[in-house]
């Protein structure tokens, strides 16, 4: 052989090692939807990542309905959602979904009255005449008498909501049709509803911004974004008269009252159960994911998305009461991870037990 034919066959497979596909290729795994879950789920990205620095995970926190409108469309690889999959949107996916709850916490009352000392107190009744406009200044009777000798202003309410479809409000909305049945027979539950008076915010950080920059202005957000915007946020009379505030414990009380009428595809509100420290408006929140990933036309980037979820319901878990979550119970996880075991490519199981 001689030197040039030599140096020919080497060039010729330098190129090929040079255009060789990499071993493993980075996978780019896309979420989206609920702003309730987004803290928490910005320090599992974080973390996950640092595990894992060949997988690439972003979540858009656009709202719970914006969230699943995306998995529906398989524009995303799963839904963040603090409302569960309606039937109507369940028929409109075209194919079967998991939902998997993955924490749990408190929607709270915020509110901007710097003159009040008192921790503000109210029931259901009082905030569903609040957001229907009825109890329209700060001193009205029905929150003097459950704020006996409180400096109560008499200050016009700026009601704070939602602008977009949000599983906050589903889960709001769904407390207050429990608790008012004007609520019920004038507006309704759902992720996005005719509000009768007030100011819409984007996201739970819009309606955050609106409570902050505006006295006398009360909304729901979060239990985090109050947290984060240092805004004050009421006790609620729980079902069983018992003022409660938001608290990882309030939340853990009202799961336990209701999870014995867990049904097996997991949708199941906490709201206003009984309980002495049950926390009267709580609720899961859910990553959906379709049953069978094989839409995606890629196996790794199926398998790299359940074992992030994996992951979530696993040593994820141990970031939430830190973020004021509540993680889920041994029970429910175990439950849940057997449900994430159903998800598959093209028919085969994705994880192995």
């Amino acid at each position: 052989m001689t030197t040039l034919l030599k140096s020919a066959l080497l060039a010729a497979a330098g190129l090929l090692f040079a255009f060789a596909p990499a071993a493993h290729a980075d996978t780019t795994i896309q979420g989206a939807g609920s702003t309730f879950v987004a803290p928490i789920m910005a320090k599992w990205i974080q973390v996950y990542n640092q595990q894992h620095p060949d997988v690439k995970i972003d979540y858009q926190a656009i709202g719970s309905g914006g969230g699943i409108h995306n998995l529906t469309d398989k524009t995303i690889q799963f839904a963040g959602s603090d409302a569960p999959m309606t039937d109507d949107q369940l028929k409109q996916a075209g194919a079967a979904v998991l939902h998997l709850p993955e924490v749990a916490g408190p929607v709270v009352m915020s509110y901007n009255l710097p003159q009040l000392k008192n921790k503000l107190v109210l029931d259901g009744k009082t905030i569903a005449g609040i957001y229907l406009g009825t109890i329209s200044h700060w001193n009205d009777p029905q929150i003097a008498a459950l704020n006996p000798g409180a400096n109560l202003p008499n200050l016009p309410i700026l009601v704070a909501h939602r602008s977009e479809g949000s599983g906050t409000t589903y889960i709001f909305t769904g407390y207050l049709s429990q608790v008012s049945a004007d609520w019920k027979s004038k507006v309704g539950q759902n992720t996005s509803v005719s509000w009768p008076t007030g100011r819409g915010g984007k996201g739970s950080d819009g309606v955050a911004a609106i409570i902050k920059n505006t006295a006398g202005a009360i909304g729901y957000v979060e239990y985090a974004y109050a947290i984060n915007g240092h805004l004050p946020v009421a006790s609620l009379q729980n079902k069983d008269g018992k003022p409660v505030d938001p608290s990882i414990d309030g939340v853990v009380a009202a799961s336990k009252a209701v999870v014995a009428d867990l049904p097996a595809d997991f949708r199941l509100p906490i709201i206003d159960p009984t309980g002495p420290d049950a926390y009267p408006i709580s609720g899961f929140t859910y990553l959906i994911i379709y049953k069978d990933l094989g839409y995606l036309k890629d196996r790794q980037k199926a398998l790299q998305t359940v074992k992030f979820l994996q992951w979530i319901l696993t040593d994820g878990q141990q970031y939430a009461e830190g973020l004021q979550y509540a993680k889920l119970g041994d029970d429910m996880r175990n439950k849940v991870l057997d449900e994430l075991k159903q998800a598959t490519f093209d028919g085969q199981p994705l994880l192995k037990d």
